[in-house]
């Protein structure tokens, strides 16, 4: 059994797309949500807060600035009412990455606001994209940044 019958059974199924689909999510833990902390708040799309950020293919990527590990907005479309001047007052990078089929495959909510965790989850999904809801939950938490001086070369929002 060991040598002959178990072996073939392994690789037959890993060939299975769904079995690899789930050692993939068990093993890179990309299934770990946090949907009942105190830190997760509000849906958007299909993406709850306390839920992993989807990554989504573009240029650049939205996991790009996840490298910095900090606190940061993500908006796909276009972030407006006031929601760039509030981000900056309060010391949090926005990022605004283009609509696209790759967003609403991923399950994110066109113009909707992505508090993301230096972790990469999502504290605050929030459709209605302004910033008043952003600046009730950073209030309600007692979350305080530093605004960083724009650096030389960086493009705004990105």
């Amino acid at each position: 059994m060991r040598v002959h019958v178990a072996p073939r059974v392994i690789s037959t199924l890993f060939r299975l797309p769904a079995v690899r689909r789930f050692l993939f999510r068990t093993v890179s833990q990309t299934a770990i949500e946090y949907r009942e902390s105190g830190l997760s708040e509000g849906r958007a799309g299909r993406i709850r807060g306390g839920d992993r950020l989807p990554w989504v293919e573009s240029a650049p990527d939205n996991f790009t600035p996840l490298k910095s590990l900090e606190w940061q907005v993500h908006v796909y479309g276009s972030a407006g009412g006031g929601l760039a001047a509030r981000c900056a007052s309060r010391g949090l990078p926005l990022h605004v990455f283009p609509w696209s089929r790759n967003a609403a495959r991923a399950g994110l909510a066109r113009d909707a606001t992505y508090l993301v965790r230096p972790d990469g989850h999502v504290g605050l999904a929030d459709v209605l994209h302004g910033p008043e809801r952003l600046e009730r939950y950073l209030d309600d938490r007692d979350l305080r940044f530093v605004a960083q001086p724009a650096r030389a070369g960086a493009a705004p929002g990105l």
